[in-house]
């Protein structure tokens, strides 16, 4: 099928199955998609056997009965995002209001006064499409580095709906010198640091294992010296989510870029991965966050900080 003609038929099922589900109830919607993912844990061998492999390879210590809880968990967890996803895209201010809460937003306030920016660290945790769309609709907005998608009718429809509140994309290409203007600006950056960097990353332990992540949330923080505020959300059984800020990091820093760098993306790697020990089934465990290991006698080098290779794709 030549491209155009894939992607034209892709963006009309979108449409269509957003027209269909952001008319329904909230909790409805969401009980489709977590009863969706329940199905799809069963019938999706692949990320069936990624997540498991990630599970049991990590340092969560969980026998076979805790992995398949928690497989299962996650499955149904990021099938009810998925179904929500339209309707969440569209509610108004008010919507999100009565949705999401917030807890510790005054740490996120105290960094965004500092007028030099900040970064809003974070990852594929919970629901983060809602914690930033509803952290712009409350007036906090945050720029975030993406790639475009490969469907152009795709990517603007979602683009707009996810910066309508003020939130803005950065593209990947460029990305430093928009980053950089960003903060200067004396707004904040959102990273989600959990994926994969390929060669471009730096090595750090994440739930007992080497991966490959982004320098970028560490460079920037060093060298603008701005604060990096933990923020994650987390789905409550009544289907409302909280979103909880927190105290910003200490980061050490001994003089030595690329120590300080190396250990300023460690530190970040460790929050997050407490978050993950914590609530193992908030997420995203398809993600093959692990692929890229590092050669014994690579571990702890020096990270490339180039500009290319300090723009991640956040989306």
């Amino acid at each position: 099928m030549p491209k155009v003609v894939r992607h034209i038929v892709e963006y009309a099922l979108y449409r269509l199955l957003e027209g269909v589900l952001r008319h329904l109830p909230w909790n409805t919607a969401l009980a489709m998609g977590e009863a969706l993912g329940s199905l799809t844990y069963w019938i999706d061998s692949r990320h069936r056997k990624v997540v498991w492999q990630n599970i049991q390879n990590s340092d969560l210590g969980f026998s076979k009965v805790a992995t398949e809880k928690v497989a299962k968990e996650c499955f149904r967890h990021f099938g009810g995002i998925s179904f929500t996803l339209p309707q969440l895209l569209f509610m108004d201010a008010e919507g999100l209001a009565q949705l999401v809460s917030f807890h510790g937003i005054e740490h996120w306030d105290a960094a965004s006064r500092s007028g030099k920016g900040f970064i809003g660290l974070t990852g594929h945790f919970g629901n983060w499409e809602a914690m930033a769309l509803a952290l712009s609709a409350v007036g906090r907005p945050l720029a975030v580095i993406g790639r475009k998608l490969d469907n152009p009718w795709l990517d603007r429809r979602l683009r707009t709906l996810r910066t309508r509140f003020g939130n803005r994309a950065i593209e990947k290409s460029g990305a430093m010198k928009e980053s950089i203007k960003t903060l200067r600006s004396g707004m904040g950056i959102g990273f989600l640091l959990d994926q994969d960097a390929r060669s471009k990353g730096v090595f750090a332990k994440f739930l007992g294992r080497w991966a490959s992540t982004y320098p970028t949330a560490a460079a920037l923080a060093l060298r603008f010296d701005i604060p990096v505020i933990p923020i994650y959300s987390y789905p409550q059984d009544d289907g409302t989510i909280v979103v909880r800020a927190e105290p910003p990091l200490t980061i050490p820093r001994t003089g030595e870029t690329d120590k300080d760098i190396q250990n300023a993306t460690q530190i970040m790697s460790t929050v997050l991965a407490q978050k993950v020990h914590s609530f193992p089934s908030l997420w995203f465990w398809m993600h093959r966050r692990f692929k890229t290991q590092p050669p014994i006698a690579n571990i702890g080098s020096h990270p490339d900080t180039s500009e290319e290779s300090l723009c991640p794709s956040t989306s």
